[in-house]
C-alpha cells in the first residue's frame, strides 16, 4: 500500500520559518521604560524621595511604583502652589518691616515694635514658605537649561543670603550705634526685599 503524502511543511521550509519569525520577533520595537524619578536630583531629593531615600525607609513614602509617583506629583503641586502663596504672603511681611523700619531710621521710635512684628512674620513666613519648595517630591523630569525656575532659584540664594545678613546687621544696633550699622541694616534689607519680589515676579508672570 502506498504511503499517503505529508501536509506538513518540507523538512527544508520548517527551519527558514523558524528562523524568519524569530528575526521579526527580534526586530520589534522595545518598549520603552519611563523613568519615575529624574537623573539629576541634588543630594536632598535623592535622600529623601530617592528609591532608597529616608522617606520610603521609615515608611512615610510609599515603594516607587508608577501609581505612589503620580501621588506623589499631585502632591509636588499642591505644596508648591502653598509656596507661591506663602511667598506673598512673606513679600507682606517684608514690605511692612521695610516700611516701619524706614520709619524708625526717619526718627519715628514708636515704629519700633511695628517693626520687629513684621520681622518676626517675614522669618516665620520666610522659613515655612522655604521648607514647602525643599521637601516637595521631585519632578519626573528636570531639564538642565535656563528658564523661569532657574532664574527664581538663583534669585532664592540671594535673598536667603540677605534674610540671615539682614537680621545680624540688626541686631548689631544699639542705642548709641553709628549712623553707618543702621545704614548697613537698611541697604541689606532693601536688597533682601528686592530680590525677593524679582523671584516671584519671575515665576508669577
Amino acid at each position: 500500500m502506498q504511503a499517503q503524502p505529508s501536509l506538513s511543511l518540507p523538512d527544508r521550509a520548517v527551519p527558514a520559518a523558524i528562523v524568519a519569525d524569530s528575526a521579526s520577533v527580534d526586530s520589534l520595537p522595545r518598549i520603552a521604560t519611563h523613568r519615575l524619578l529624574p537623573e539629576n536630583m541634588s543630594l536632598m531629593e535623592r535622600g529623601m524621595w530617592g528609591e532608597h531615600g529616608i522617606l520610603r525607609g521609615v515608611g512615610i513614602a510609599s515603594p516607587l511604583t508608577p501609581e505612589v509617583r503620580k501621588g506623589e506629583l499631585g502632591l509636588r503641586r499642591t505644596m508648591l502652589s502653598m509656596h507661591q502663596i506663602g511667598g506673598f504672603v512673606t513679600l507682606g511681611f517684608m514690605f511692612g518691616a521695610v516700611y516701619a523700619g524706614q520709619r524708625v531710621i526717619d526718627g519715628n521710635r514708636n515704629f519700633r515694635q511695628v517693626h520687629q512684628t513684621f520681622v518676626t512674620g517675614t522669618i516665620l513666613s520666610y522659613g515655612t514658605t522655604a521648607m514647602l519648595a525643599i521637601l516637595s517630591p521631585p519632578p519626573t523630569i528636570r531639564r538642565d537649561e535656563v528658564s523661569t525656575t532657574t532664574i527664581h532659584k538663583t534669585l532664592a540664594w540671594i535673598h536667603f543670603a540677605g534674610m540671615i545678613l539682614t537680621p545680624i546687621l540688626g541686631a548689631s544696633i544699639h542705642r548709641n550705634s553709628p549712623v553707618k550699622a543702621e545704614r548697613f541694616h537698611q541697604i541689606s534689607a532693601y536688597a533682601t526685599t528686592a530680590a525677593f519680589t524679582a523671584s516671584m515676579i519671575i515665576v508669577t508672570f
